[in-house]
């Protein structure tokens, strides 16, 4: 008797103090959320006064880079002509357009916009910038929702604020880039691959590659992580795309174009190739664009299969790990930019899920009482939010090629603490 009336009365006093602690918990929560939706909602009205003003300021913009040239293409190709074959100058296909002396976009992307150049050029401009606006709004949706576990509404409110505050934003509608509709197709990609739906999942993955090739560098993601079938089906429907578009353009866009586009990589500075060939020019003391090709090919490739290693060894470790699976995935589309030939500073948008992820994944691993032991969780943490600030700060100036490569490796810094931190002891 007297070991049960003992026991209870312990019982009891558990449940007392249970109930002390929740309702504490339930105070200190509560004045929390509030302030969260209030940020929230005043970053949205900033965020919402800053695209206003850029919109403003990009309305004489579609007859400008880069829209003047895709509409050019589209119209040269839309009249029967062949944007593909190098010019030695411009050819004026109406008054007040001309088609640029080259093309260094793949057939599927001139063939599918093409019906845009029935179009007067501003109506096309804007269609084409609200399909980019929409674009990005997508994007972050589907990667609140994929994570695990998902973001709250002011979360995602918070996220999307602050990518329409980034000058990569910026940089991509005054330029008119594609990439916000690359960031919204991988990131639909990943979206099905975490519901397996591979052939969902290969489908927007191929038509990002079809629209400027270097996405499918992502496709390691499913490589490494032996997505067989969602591979397979980025396989058949890139061929498929290919096939559609007329091989014979491929095939001019890789003989005649691609060795024109090397000449513009002086000029990006942002990618391994780039950065390669300015280095290898210094050190042979040349001019970059007299930098020797198989010196600046090799090298290149050495740094790229390097930076391969690192995100195939994440996939392979972290497969099964549901909670580091965005994070992943934002180290082979980091990969991806790294690795193409050519990329400009507003392409750099493509970071976002490296970003994102990468950040939750360091505020999730995060224990204070153990801050010594957690030094790799917290360079890779500060190397990430030194690149964000490049974003976002524009009073900080963006160096191109060491921001992307702060950007991954912090990634991947995060990614391999959260994986040691969380070995049994």
């Amino acid at each position: 008797e007297p070991g049960i009336r003992s026991h209870r009365k312990r019982r009891r006093e558990a449940q007392a103090l249970a109930a002390m602690a929740e309702r504490a918990g339930s105070y200190a929560s509560k004045p929390r959320l509030p302030i969260i939706r209030a940020g929230a909602a005043i970053l949205a009205i900033v965020a919402a006064l800053s695209f206003a003003q850029r919109i403003r300021a990009v309305t004489h913009r579609y007859d400008d880079v880069d829209f003047a040239i895709f509409y050019g293409w589209w119209t040269d190709y839309s009249s029967g002509g062949d944007p593909w074959v190098v010019q030695s100058k411009k050819i004026d296909l109406r008054p007040g357009l001309s088609r640029p002396h080259y093309c260094n976009y793949p057939p599927f992307f001139v063939e599918v916009f093409s019906p845009l150049a029935r179009l007067d050029q501003k109506t096309a401009f804007w269609i084409w910038e609200a399909a980019q606006m929409l674009c990005l709004v997508g994007a972050v949706l589907m990667l609140a929702r994929a994570n695990a576990p998902p973001l709250g509404a002011a979360p995602t409110i918070i996220l999307l604020s602050l990518v329409i505050l980034s000058r990569q934003f910026a940089g991509a509608l005054v330029a008119a880039q594609v990439t916000p509709m690359l960031l919204a197709l991988l990131s639909a990609s990943w979206f099905c691959a975490r519901r397996e739906r591979p052939a969902a999942a290969g489908l927007w993955l191929a038509l990002a590659a079809l629209l400027k090739l270097y996405p499918a560098g992502a496709a390691g993601y499913f490589l490494f992580g032996r997505r067989w079938r969602a591979l397979a089906w980025t396989i058949g429907f890139f061929a498929a795309g290919v096939l559609l578009t007329n091989p014979f353009r491929w095939i001019e866009l890789a003989t005649l174009e691609l060795p024109v586009s090397y000449h513009i990589v002086a000029r990006a500075e942002l990618t391994v190739l780039a950065f390669v060939r300015k280095c290898v020019a210094h050190l042979a003391g040349t001019t970059t664009a007299a930098a020797p090709l198989l010196a600046v090919l090799v090298f290149a490739a050495i740094i790229d299969l390097a930076l391969l290693a690192i995100a195939a060894a994440a996939t392979i470790t972290g497969r099964e790990r549901a909670d580091l699976d965005g994070l992943i995935f934002g180290l082979w589309v980091a990969l991806a930019l790294l690795m193409s030939p050519l990329a400009w500073i507003p392409e750099t948008l493509l970071l976002l899920p490296a970003y994102l992820f990468g950040m939750l994944a360091a505020w999730d691993g995060f224990q204070p009482r153990e801050a010594a032991r957690q030094i790799a969780l917290i360079a890779g943490a500060a190397m990430l939010a030194a690149c964000i600030a490049t974003a976002l700060i524009k009073a900080v100036p963006h160096p191109g090629f060491p921001v992307l490569l702060a950007a991954y490796l912090g990634a991947a810094l995060i990614f391999r603490a959260r994986m040691r931190s969380d070995l049994p002891r």
